[in-house]
């Protein structure tokens, strides 16, 4: 009786363990059709443009804290928080960043997954433009003292004794 070959063991362990791999990852996929925004508008029961304002977390759920700028469907809010079960189906909130959300509401809280038509609207809040600073005065008294410096060391110059 012959043992048998180690690198055909070891390659029957490595085909093995990337099948198990492979089929871990398909199984916590996010499976669901994806809705086109009137779609979503019509499923969801909470429709706003929102920005992040704080992302709080916990074992189980994800809350995301929105300042709410404009509700497009549903109850009118200043704030509002959306609630992630930390699922790969769940939207995934940046801080500071602005969405348009469309929100289903299940046991008092409102969720929005992936496969409705949530989208980022823009990304981080609009920067402030500062024009670069003006340096036309100091140009010109730089101008006028290298204007004088030459003045004076012409006339210097020209009065100055030759050594001969």
């Amino acid at each position: 009786m012959s043992l048998p070959n180690p690198l055909r063991v070891l390659a029957t362990i490595i085909a093995a363990l990337s099948t198990v791999l492979i089929a871990a990852a398909v199984c916590f996929a996010c499976d669901c059709n994806t809705l086109s925004a009137p779609e979503s508008f019509n499923a969801a029961d909470f429709v706003f443009v929102g920005t992040v304002v704080n992302s709080a977390s916990s074992a189980s759920e994800v809350n995301s804290t929105f300042r709410v700028e404009q509700v497009l469907k549903g109850t009118n809010t200043s704030q509002a928080v959306i609630t992630g079960h930390r699922s790969d189906c769940d939207f995934p909130f940046q801080r500071g960043d602005t969405y348009i959300v469309y929100a289903r509401q299940a046991d008092g809280k409102f969720m929005a997954g992936i496969c409705m038509a949530t989208k980022l609207v823009r990304s981080e809040p609009l920067t402030h433009y500062t024009p670069p600073p003006r340096y036309g005065y100091r140009a010109i008294v730089a101008g006028v003292i290298l204007l004088l410096a030459l003045v004076v060391g012409y006339i210097v110059g020209r009065a100055w004794p030759r050594a001969t």
